[in-house]
């Protein structure tokens, strides 16, 4: 049976702590050399900023920890934001705007998990599809114009404060907490822990892998439903690249939190430590005067180092289960050759 349902519980490894001293180094390299970067109005428009990425990448994490991705993230963003746009055109009250967007982006993330489920189609190449598709529908429905005068009807939710405090702060320790719960306390988030790290033996232990999968994919989808609301609060404007860098950022936001490529690794304190960086990364680099291409290549150079940092512990990993196989069957063999003697 191998190991225990149990034993499927997240701990913080080195990977976690190793995107906090990260996080501490940045601000304190852009403290010194960034002008205003230490600033109330700079953090808090970080905070901002950041609030949509921090609510996709959640979802992200959840994805690779169970073995999967999501390709289409920003462009089921621009999607939801299209659909948001027009219902505020109408005046469409925004309770019932929140609801179809949350509906909206689960319906999309149900969408891939059924590609991957009952299609068998694996996670990449089905997201990369749909993300093709949705990518084509929204230079269809704008016709390669921009969207602009939209109603503020969320401006306050993604830029107003509350006692002093951001609401993006609040929503994102909420949003955090809960999920830090969920994957750390419930019975599902131990699932996912067993799908990414074994799939064989998940289903050894009466775990229903499609299900895990699509009840995932469809909650990334809910958040992407979410995390539109904010952005459409943030920016009011839909155009054609909208999301296009959102997928890469979440991935590079998990990674550099500490979560495998390859599944069964990760955490939400990492992926908090990630957002944080992600966000002061391209804060810091505008204050700098740094070219707008700066960020995606550094985004690029990190998330192959610590791809090659987990590639190079996932061998290291082998190589020690391979010793110990290799001296319990010597053991064997010299025990066994004692008894003919």
């Amino acid at each position: 049976m191998g190991r225990k349902f149990s034993s499927y519980i997240p701990a913080p490894g080195k990977r976690v702590y190793l995107a906090i001293g990260l996080l501490a180094f940045e601000i304190f390299i852009f403290t010194i050399f960034a002008e205003n970067f230490l600033t109330i109005k700079n953090l808090s428009t970080v905070l901002i900023n950041v609030s949509d990425l921090a609510i996709v990448s959640l979802g992200m994490t959840m994805l690779l920890i169970m073995g999967g991705i999501d390709i289409s993230a920003g462009s089921a963003l621009g999607v939801v934001g299209f659909m948001i746009a027009q219902l505020l055109f109408k005046e469409v009250h925004p309770i019932i705007i929140a609801f179809v967007a949350i509906a909206a982006g689960t319906l999309i993330g149900l969408i891939n998990g059924l590609l991957i489920t009952k299609f068998r189609i694996p996670d990449i190449i089905a997201t990369l599809s749909t993300n093709s598709v949705f990518r084509a529908l929204i230079f269809g429905l704008l016709g390669g114009k921009y969207l602009v005068g939209i109603p503020l009807k969320f401006k306050r939710l993604a830029t107003g404060t509350l006692f002093g405090i951001p609401n993006t702060l609040i929503i994102i320790i909420v949003f955090f907490t809960v999920f830090w719960l969920v994957l750390t306390f419930t019975r599902y988030g131990r699932k996912v822990y067993a799908v990414g790290d074994n799939t064989e033996a998940a289903k050894a232990l009466g775990i229903n892998i499609n299900n895990i999968r699509l009840a995932t994919y469809s909650i990334m989808g809910a958040l992407i439903g979410f995390a539109a609301l904010l952005y459409m609060g943030r920016v009011a404007v839909v155009e054609i690249g909208i999301g296009s860098d959102l997928a890469i950022r979440s991935i590079a936001v998990a990674v550099i939190g500490g979560t495998s490529v390859t599944g069964g690794r990760g955490s939400i304190i990492g992926t908090i430590a990630g957002a944080l960086f992600m966000a002061f990364l391209k804060n810091g680099l505008v204050l700098l005067g740094m070219p707008s291409l700066a960020e995606p290549a550094v985004t690029g150079v990190l998330i192959l180092l610590f791809v090659g940092i987990d590639v190079l512990a996932d061998l290291k990993s082998t190589g020690k289960i391979k010793s110990r196989l290799l001296g319990r069957r010597l053991n064997i063999v010299d025990n066994k050759s004692k008894d003919i003697l």
